[in-house]
C-alpha cells in the first residue's frame, strides 16, 4: 500500500510556489500527509533580490500560505545555504516520501527551463519527485486518469509499482504508455509482436500481468515525449509518471527524455527513481535461480 506520509514542499516565495502548494494541499489532504514549508536561504541569491524582503525569516515563513494550505498538518522550516543541497538533505535526514517542485525557471526561458534547483534534486533525490511545469491556472487535480510510461525493461517496475498504488489510492484509471520509435504512425500496431524485442514482449507480458482489469497498456508509434503528450491530452491525464535515473541522466541536458517530458508534459509529472545496479542483481538472482 502506497504511504505518501511526509510532503516536502520547497518556496521561494515566488508565484509559482502558490501553485505548487495548492496540488501538495490536495495530495496532503488526500493521503493524510504531514506536509513540510521550506525555504532556504541562499545568500548569494538575497543579494540578487530574487527572494522578497523578510522571506528568509521564519515569522515571515509561518504566515505564507496559511490561506492555501488548510485542513492539513503544516510544518515550517528555513535553512541556510545551497537551496538543493538543503533540500536533499532535508528530505534524506526526514525520510520524506516525496518532494514536490515549482518548476519553472526566471526569466525568458521560463518555458525551456526546469530551473537549476529542480534539476540538482531530480538528480539526487530518492524518494519520487513531483514536478509542474504547465499548470498555472488550472484546476486541482482531481486524479480521475493516471498516465505512466515505461520502456518495457525490468528497471520500469518500481516506477509502475508506484503508478499502480497510486492509482489505486485515488480510485483512478493507470494506462501504461511505451513508445514504438520504429512505428511511424501514432496508431496502436495490429500486431504488437512485430515491433517488439522477445525481451519487450516478456516485460510486456508482466505488465498485463499485474494491471489485470484494473489498467490498460497502449502501444503508440512515435518519439517517447510526442506519444506520450498525445495521450496526455487525449486521456486527459491528470498524473504522468515516470522514472528517472540519476546515474545515466543529465537533467541540465534539454536534449534528455526526462527532461523533455517534464517541461512539456500539460499535467504534473512524477519522477520514480530506479535503481539499474539493483535491477541487474535481481536479473542475474532470477536467472541463478531459474537455471
Amino acid at each position: 500500500m502506497l504511504s505518501i506520509g511526509k510532503i516536502l514542499l520547497p518556496v521561494d516565495f515566488s508565484e509559482r510556489s502558490l501553485v505548487a502548494a495548492r496540488e501538495a494541499q490536495v495530495l496532503a489532504h488526500r493521503f493524510h500527509s504531514e506536509l513540510t514549508v521550506l525555504h532556504v536561504v541562499d545568500d548569494l541569491e538575497q543579494d540578487g533580490g530574487r527572494f522578497e524582503p523578510g522571506g528568509s525569516t521564519l515569522s515571515s515563513l509561518e504566515s505564507y500560505l496559511s490561506k492555501q494550505l488548510t485542513d492539513v498538518l503544516v510544518r515550517r522550516v528555513v535553512l541556510e545555504g545551497d537551496p538543493a543541497e538543503n533540500i536533499i538533505a532535508y528530505a534524506h535526514s526526514e525520510k520524506v516520501n516525496m518532494i514536490l517542485m515549482a518548476s519553472h525557471g526566471y526569466g525568458a526561458f521560463n518555458a525551456l527551463l526546469l530551473g537549476s534547483v529542480t534539476a540538482k534534486v531530480l538528480a539526487k533525490a530518492k524518494c519520487p519527485v513531483w514536478t509542474s511545469a504547465h499548470t498555472d491556472g488550472a484546476p486541482a487535480p482531481l486524479f480521475r486518469n493516471i498516465l505512466c510510461a515505461v520502456d518495457l525493461t525490468p528497471r520500469c517496475e518500481d516506477t509502475l509499482e508506484w503508478a499502480c498504488e497510486f492509482a489505486t489510492a485515488c480510485e483512478a484509471r493507470l494506462f501504461v504508455v511505451h513508445a514504438l520509435r520504429s512505428l511511424e504512425s501514432t496508431d496502436e500496431p495490429y500486431y504488437p509482436g512485430d515491433w517488439l524485442s522477445h525481451a519487450e514482449q516478456q516485460e510486456l507480458h508482466k505488465i498485463q500481468t499485474r494491471l489485470g482489469a484494473a489498467g490498460k497498456v497502449l502501444l503508440i508509434g512515435g518519439e517517447t515525449h510526442e506519444a506520450v503528450s498525445g495521450q496526455i491530452k487525449k486521456l486527459a491525464a491528470d498524473l504522468l509518471v515516470i522514472g528517472r535515473s540519476p546515474q545515466t541522466g543529465d537533467f541540465g541536458d534539454v536534449k534528455s527524455k526526462t527532461y523533455t517530458l517534464m517541461r512539456e508534459s500539460s499535467c504534473p509529472v512524477v519522477s520514480v527513481l530506479f535503481d539499474p545496479v539493483a535491477q541487474i542483481h535481481k536479473a542475474s538472482f532470477e536467472t541463478h535461480v531459474t537455471l
